[in-house]
């Protein structure tokens, strides 16, 4: 049975550092953020990342009723490293989290690299999920080009993504150089994003924030992200045309860090599914519009393959 891990309260007690013991002996760390008795929503980080990523949602989300739980998938952050051989595998730790938290129903987020292990786990939990929320979402890039990325990304997904070694070796270097450099995470992060990103993780100062964020992720573990990369780049082997629950994907018409080609086809895959196109905007526009997101997922739920483009 899945159980908490509370052996020292100094450590796990604290809501940003929680950890649930698995069946099969595992530990999967996660955060709470928001409303400890709100509408529970589970909100999965991308690649490389952490529970972290949604600490700047506390807020927003007290304010309007919801609770944030954030897992660290398999091999990130908190979270023990196990290998799942296909993305279906992955929706069972996503299951007893809300077991082992016994929430029965609930909301489903998905960031950039989240993305598909959460459509993975709605299939698992049909009945318990009430809507999908893809944001930036890694789509299915192995069946479109990637020319519109950058080059550091077009690399990622193009080879990484074909050669764990490679993918190990690039990750454990990006690793060490935030260990002995710290401010380096800062420039990795922003190097590569468009100017609207940019301003955002300024505005909401952010851009250190994701160089924390990205080290809690790669802490113990480069496996998770390589995991990904191998589990996200290839086919993914599941049934998109037998999820009925809404899905909402939102998409910056700019995006370097992930092409958004692959989210067009994505939606167009998903037989229940709003795709909302933000113009000029790149990857991390999220963290402007947590509220928007929210407000939306609670109050409209999407219309069968529909597609608008909408300023930011």
């Amino acid at each position: 049975m899945d159980k908490y891990v509370l052996d020292d309260p100094d450590i796990f007690a604290e809501r940003s550092s929680r950890v649930l013991r698995l069946a099969d002996g595992r530990c999967l760390g996660y955060a709470e953020y928001g409303a400890p008795d709100g509408q529970p929503v589970i909100v999965l980080h991308g690649t490389p990342g952490s529970r972290m990523l949604f600490e700047s949602t506390d807020a927003v989300a007290r304010k309007m009723g919801f609770r944030i739980v954030a897992p660290d998938r398999a091999g990130y952050g908190l979270s023990d490293v196990h290998r799942h051989e296909t993305l279906s595998e992955t929706a069972y730790d996503i299951q007893a989290l809300a077991n082992g938290l016994g929430i029965t129903r609930f909301y489903l987020l998905g960031f950039s690299g989240g993305g598909p292990h959460a459509l993975a786990a709605a299939l698992l939990m049909k009945d318990r999920v009430q809507q999908v929320a893809l944001i930036s979402p890694v789509g299915l890039v192995s069946d479109v080009r990637l020319g519109s990325m950058s080059g550091l990304h077009h690399f990622i997904f193009s080879y990484l993504g074909n050669s764990q070694f490679a993918a190990r070796a690039y990750f454990h270097s990006v690793r060490s150089m935030i260990t002995w450099f710290p401010l380096s995470a800062e420039h990795i992060v922003s190097q590569y994003a468009t100017e609207t990103d940019r301003a955002i993780l300024d505005q909401y100062g952010l851009r250190h924030s994701l160089g924390t964020i990205m080290c809690e992720g790669l802490m113990r573990s480069v496996e998770g992200a390589v995991q990904d990369l191998r589990l996200c780049c290839g086919p993914w082997h599941l049934p998109l045309h037998q999820l009925e629950t809404p899905v909402s994907i939102w998409q910056g018409s700019e995006d370097t860090i992930v092409p958004p080609e692959s989210a067009y086809l994505l939606a167009e895959a998903l037989p229940n599914c709003r795709l909302e196109v933000i113009e000029d905007m790149g990857h991390y526009w999220l963290f402007g519009s947590f509220e928007r997101i929210l407000d939306r997922i609670r109050t409209k739920p999407p219309r069968r393959n529909r597609a608008l483009r909408s300023a930011p």
